[in-house]
């Protein structure tokens, strides 16, 4: 093809397919340049996904943040991006509805607006352009293109010798198109990827983040922000050795920022709506703005989602607000849809990730049921029957909805002692809506199946069992089956023990009788609610009971009281108080409370709940359940009569079972409880060889455990002051534990310790 230019000269272009040869007459060099850049455009604009761009006609899908919210994080992105000594590669991370797509696209106008955007990409599952990885470093070339003469003169001579590079891996791509074309000057410039996770294979996505790790810090006047939800797989890739020093910021939730997103929306839609005119009175009410803002959990897709809803012009906006906040049933017609189609489908999409449904479905059920925020993945590994590393595979896909931590440790590592959150409470009501969830609704057999769990939790040595026990409000709301009667009556009493169960102990019993549970069923439960009361009253009671005068008119004879107790009952009742000792352990709070109650008498005589139940009924068979409990504990735990009522307290007993408990430590409750007072336990006890014996067990512990559970020093002291006593009341000293015990006691802290002993015997009467 000949083209004349002026009089003289004229130059020679040959097209063959995307190569371009020139032969200049008369000086054309300028021009051929030209035409050289012209082509490498049209290749690169033919290989790019221009809607895919901050500022392409399609932008309006991620839409800049609402004035006046996010503030703090773009302002991080901010001095990120004009301090070129940070990292390079900044990873913003955040659950999915957190606004993530939102402030990648404020930054990019932030930055454009500096002449600081080297190019963004904002990927969008679904998209044939804008989920494809390999369109990635084109678009982001061909925009740099735009803004570099520099860059783009050498990008072209690359492009017109070889026109396939846009066809080549991404690594390639990267360091061909971008790293080695860029010989910019001055502030470096940003590249920003969004929504990386959304990119249409998860393989393209750790080699895209791996061959950045690479490539870029050989251009120092580049830098990249990448956006995306944690994602296990991204997540993997950025804690490998190379991106580890990557800086990290995290989307949280802001309930500040959506409630402002909220008020000016609802103000938008009053003003502009047609079906608002001459709606005068506020709205919407204060109770529905902070109904919607508790949904939402702090996150702008809730939000965001009942906004549209109730903003459609084809609908009155107050009649909406009152379907979204349950007000008014939700219409089952297409013609009104449901508020919550969008949100729906991206719970949908992120839950059909999840190769592993059987598991998946169980899992989701402790999520559905609300008991995530008192299990860990081990708890819920035994409730569910699956092993630790089964659920962490099962909620592998799901980090966008939900959070696996622990709260001491940033960034921990997954394993059984983590603990899950949902990031979104949207999504449980998702779950329990069949309508919404369809397949991954949480069903009555769902339901039932959890209940089973639940209850095997009770009957056997599940851990999790004291976790969940208030979880028996979901257990009376599912229908009694021969199978939950079997297991009820299986029920383990120290659970009914909990500081959670008795304030549930009404809901059991109704239940059993409109379920019409076995007579014998109904009446053991009966016992243990029973037992429960009387365990959550001496909780509150006993300890509080000091050593202050009572009058005699207010005192019960010693006889009454035996007749309507039973000595394991009055047993129990003293127990407490050996284990009541907050004067004594100021480090664990000012509370009175014994909070282990019974079940410390339960674990040192090994009773059952046979036993337990026993000792109780004569009370409960003079009083019913009307029995006068502030009387009742006065009469039992009033110190001067306690050696009257209950002269053998078995504190040997109690003596040999603190120091065992101390040396396997097996469990942190009775560890915690025993901590004040088993040396005043053991100094209590006549000298006994067996004791001896389990004190030389034991002492290589107690140093460790004193100091594990923060004792206070005095408390540390008053131990080891009982402990020396107490070895001295022996005919032949003990000589080896003796040294080793007085190596222990400091100069001075008898005088103190034998106050706090003093004051020990007082109260408990012994």
């Amino acid at each position: 093809m000949f083209s004349q230019f002026g009089k003289k000269n004229y130059v020679l272009i040959l097209i063959h397919g995307n190569q371009i040869d020139a032969g200049a007459y008369g000086g054309q060099e300028c021009l051929t340049d030209r035409l050289t850049s012209h082509l490498a455009l049209r290749i690169l604009y033919g290989a790019s996904a221009n809607e895919a761009t901050h500022d392409s006609a399609h932008s309006y899908t991620h839409p800049p943040c609402h004035p006046n919210t996010r503030m703090e994080i773009l302002d991080r992105l901010s001095d990120w991006s004009q301090d070129n000594s940070s990292s390079q590669i900044l990873w913003m991370y955040g659950p999915a509805g957190t606004g993530k797509s939102a402030i990648a696209q404020s930054f990019c106008d932030e930055l454009h607006s500096r002449n600081r955007l080297a190019g963004s990409f904002f990927f969008k599952r679904g998209h044939l352009s804008r989920e494809d990885s390999t369109k990635l470093w084109p678009t982001i070339a061909y925009q740099l293109a735009l803004i570099s003469q520099s860059f783009k003169g050498a990008l072209a001579m690359r492009l017109t010798t070889d026109p396939a590079l846009v066809d080549k891996s991404l690594s390639i791509q990267l360091q061909k198109l971008i790293i080695e074309p860029y010989n910019g000057s001055g502030d470096s410039l940003i590249i920003v990827i969004d929504g990386l996770d959304e990119c249409e294979d998860e393989r393209h996505q750790q080699e895209l983040l791996r061959s950045i790790a690479r490539s870029l810090p050989s251009q120092p006047l580049l830098r990249i922000l990448i956006a995306s939800r944690p994602e296990a797989h991204i997540k993997d890739v950025f804690d490998d050795p190379a991106l580890q020093l990557c800086q990290r910021l995290d989307v949280y939730g802001s309930f500040d920022d959506v409630s402002i997103y909220l008020m000016d929306e609802f103000k938008r839609i009053s003003e502009t709506h047609a079906a608002m005119a001459g709606i005068s009175y506020p709205w919407p009410s204060d109770k529905q703005i902070q109904y919607v803002l508790d949904k939402s959990s702090g996150h702008f897709i809730y939000a965001a989602t009942v906004i549209r809803f109730v903003e459609d012009q084809d609908f009155d906006p107050m009649k909406r607000l009152e379907i979204v906040t349950e007000i008014l049933p939700r219409p089952q017609d297409d013609e009104d849809p449901s508020p919550f189609a969008v949100l729906d489908r991206l719970y949908h999409h992120i839950l059909t990730t999840v190769p592993y449904r059987s598991q998946l479905s169980r899992v989701l059920a402790v999520i559905a049921a609300g008991f995530t925020d008192r299990l860990n993945v081990d708890d819920i590994g035994q409730l569910r029957g699956l092993k630790p590393t089964e659920v962490l595979l099962t909620l592998r896909r799901l980090h966008s909805l939900i959070n696996i931590k622990d709260n001491h440790v940033p960034n921990p590592r997954p394993g059984p002692d983590l603990c899950i959150f949902v990031y979104h409470a949207s999504f449980i009501d998702f779950l329990r809506d069949s309508t919404r969830s369809r397949n991954f609704y949480f069903s009555d057999m769902d339901q039932h199946d959890l209940a089973i769990d639940l209850l095997k939790s009770w009957t056997g040595p599940i851990r999790a069992g004291y976790k969940i026990i208030s979880s028996l409000l979901f257990i009376v709301s599912i229908e009694l089956t021969p199978e939950m009667c079997d297991l009820l009556s299986l029920f383990r009493i120290e659970f009914a023990l909990c500081r959670a169960f008795p304030e549930n102990t009404e809901h059991v019993i109704a239940w059993l009788k409109m379920q019409e549970a076995p007579s014998d069923l109904l009446q053991m439960w009966e016992e243990i609610c029973f037992v429960a009361r009387f365990n959550a009253e001496c909780i509150r009671g006993v300890p509080s009971s000091r050593t202050a005068e009572v009058a005699d008119s207010e005192m019960q004879t010693l006889d009454y009281i035996r007749s309507v107790t039973s000595p394991e009952l009055i047993r129990m009742m003293h127990m407490f108080r050996l284990f009541s000792l907050p004067q004594l352990n100021p480090e664990h709070g000012t509370s009175n409370e014994c909070v282990y109650g019974v079940r410390i008498v339960v674990k040192a005589y090994n009773c059952s709940g046979k036993d337990v139940r026993r000792a109780i009924r004569p009370l409960r068979n003079e009083f019913g359940d009307c029995v006068p409990w502030g009387s009742l504990i006065q009469w039992v735990a009033y110190p001067p009569r306690i050696r009257d009522l209950h002269p053998d307290p078995s504190l040997e007993i109690v003596a040999q079972w603190c120091l065992n408990e101390l040396t396997r430590q097996s469990e942190v409750w009775s560890t915690i409880i025993i901590a004040p007072a088993w040396s005043c336990v053991l100094r209590s006890c006549p000298p006994s060889a067996t004791l001896l014996d389990a004190l030389r067990s034991s002492r290589s512990y107690l140093p460790s455990y004193i100091s594990g559970f923060r004792i206070s020093r005095d408390i540390e002291h008053l131990h080891w002051h009982n402990v020396l006593q107490w070895l001295r009341t022996f005919a032949d000293s003990p000589l080896d534990m003796v040294q080793f015990v007085s190596d222990r006691v400091p100069a001075g802290s008898f005088e103190n310790a034998e106050k706090l002993w003093i004051s020990w015997k007082e109260f408990t009467g012994w």
